[in-house]
């Protein structure tokens, strides 16, 4: 038997991180061949069917991956470290988001406000329990509160790339609120 989160995590380290590494090409939109992955999976010993990349990707607690309409081409959906265009995605946020993180972070996020850091984006969260479950992978959990219309109405570009995950550049400490949890 495979062992599927590892080949969940190395998808995902291509699609987001390493292309190259799986000897994929991706267009500028992030998209890659779903024939290519299976190629490069089979060569590392982990063959999979259409249906079986497609299961995978449903097995999580959220959207990692998407698929072209026609299904040919497979995407990650956010935590891009590569640049890729998610225009097509630009939408309207709500007027609160939310961003968990471990609590030792507290001083650089007060003094420099909420980095993308290693991704191209900082991630964001429409409901507080799912942020501080983030935040709890980190450590003590600290929850920051985006005022998401505030930054829409100065400019900011938001991306929703599931139901519950948002993406925009930097954003200063006057839009936050911070909350130790």
């Amino acid at each position: 038997m495979q062992d599927t989160k590892q080949t969940s995590k190395l998808i995902s380290f291509w699609l987001r991180h390493h292309p190259e590494d799986g000897n994929l090409q991706l267009d500028d939109f992030g998209w890659a061949l779903v024939d290519e992955l299976m190629q490069s999976l089979a060569t590392k010993g982990q063959v999979f069917t259409y249906a079986e990349i497609v299961e995978l990707s449903k097995s999580f607690d959220k959207v990692r991956w998407e698929f072209s309409e026609d299904g040919s081409k497979i995407r990650a959906t956010h935590g891009h470290s590569i640049e890729v265009i998610l225009d097509e995605k630009a939408v309207r946020p709500p007027a609160l988001l939310y961003h968990g993180t471990s609590s030792n972070k507290i001083d650089a996020i007060k003094e420099n406000g909420l980095l993308a850091m290693q991704r191209q984006f900082v991630h964001l969260s429409t409901e507080s329990e799912v942020a501080i479950s983030v935040g709890k992978r980190h450590g003590k959990p600290l929850l920051i509160e985006i005022d998401a219309a505030a930054l829409a109405a100065d400019g900011w570009v938001f991306y929703r790339t599931s139901e519950n995950v948002w993406l925009t550049a930097d954003i200063p400490v006057k839009y936050l609120k911070i909350e130790q949890k």
